[in-house]
């Protein structure tokens, strides 16, 4: 399943660009894979959303439709409620202040809020969006920035150092990196950044608000980005391995149940024993503690880590945790 913030954001962008009222069946077609395929998961889901929509303030419209979709109800966001009318600004001054505010502050306020509304260069919003629309919004309007990122203040610094080619140090997990920032990227809600790690001998990822310390550049021209280099290609596609930097592996059993689905994810190669019945023991290589801890539990029963014993011990104590939670929790 998507992950909430992008499904989202392309909640958003999709119900922003419809020339008409679409309806649940159309939204969870056009956003394939990002809600569940059925009723009533997909209908609870859906409502969350609206309600988290509307809490923030996006101005989702709804309406009893007609025609060959009589009685179904129909949703769009009304654009001219959801962007600024227009500023009069150039497309050089529009651009000096969006960078303006994303490199003083990239957080939850209402300065940040407002310009999130100002359309790119080119695309800015116009004096019709100062009237209450009736309907979707014309697929000729303007299309204003709709996500938001969380704030980080070694951002600047990072961002800085990129355009001046400068190596930068900083602290992650308890080291010194010496790293050439050839890019920065925002994936699921963080931003990340990529380069050349010196002490690594290798390009690495490392997620921004994880950096300890202070981002100290060095001087100008150190370094050229190579050719042809797009941190979005560059951005694991494995979840297990974004974030942390170093890559280690885990030993995990895996039932006969589940050995052919897990061996088609991670290869042939990944196996590191069979045994009587058709149990595995696979191989498989993190960088992100947490979200190989939810690869191993999206499998239930049927996987268990098995070394390194300091994951396993922390795997543990984190069931424990929410057993004891859970139990809590539940009906007296």
């Amino acid at each position: 399943m998507t992950d909430p913030l992008e499904r989202l954001t392309n909640l958003v962008a999709l119900l922003l660009e419809t020339r008409r009222p679409l309806t649940l069946e159309e939204i969870t077609d056009e956003l394939r894979g990002q809600y569940p395929a059925r009723d009533p998961a997909r209908r609870t889901a859906f409502e969350r959303d609206k309600r988290q929509l509307r809490d923030e303030g996006v101005p989702l419209e709804q309406t009893v439709l007609s025609g060959d979709r009589a009685g179904a109800t129909g949703y769009w966001i009304d654009r001219s409620r959801y962007a600024l009318p227009d500023l009069g600004l150039t497309d050089d001054e529009t651009r000096a202040l969006q960078l303006a505010v994303a490199t003083v502050h990239l957080g939850e306020d209402w300065g940040g809020d407002a310009l999130l509304k100002i359309g790119p260069p080119g695309l800015g919003a116009t004096g019709e969006g100062a009237r209450r629309s009736e309907g979707p919004a014309s697929p000729d309007a303007p299309r204003p920035i709709v996500a938001a990122l969380a704030s980080s203040p070694d951002l600047p610094q990072l961002f800085a150092a990129n355009s001046e080619r400068a190596t930068v140090t900083f602290g992650y997990r308890g080291r010194p990196r010496h790293l050439d920032p050839y890019g920065l990227l925002a994936r699921s809600g963080f931003w990340y950044v990529m380069g050349f790690d010196h002490d690594a001998g290798e390009v690495r990822t490392y997620r921004v608000d994880r950096i300890e310390g202070p981002v100290v550049p060095g001087p100008g021209g150190a370094f050229e980005i190579p050719a042809g280099f797009d941190p979005a290609d560059t951005f694991p596609a494995d979840a297990k391995m974004v974030g942390e930097g170093e890559v280690v592996s885990a030993r995990v059993w895996i039932s006969a149940a589940q050995a052919p689905t897990v061996v088609r994810e991670l290869g042939e190669a990944a196996v590191a024993e069979r045994r009587p019945g058709g149990d595995l023991v696979v191989t498989v290589p993190y960088a992100n503690r947490w979200a190989l801890r939810a690869w191993v539990m999206g499998l239930v029963d049927d996987a268990e880590i098995l070394e390194p014993e300091d994951l396993r011990a922390e795997m543990v104590r984190w069931l424990e945790e929410l057993a004891a939670g859970a139990g809590a929790g539940g009906p007296a």
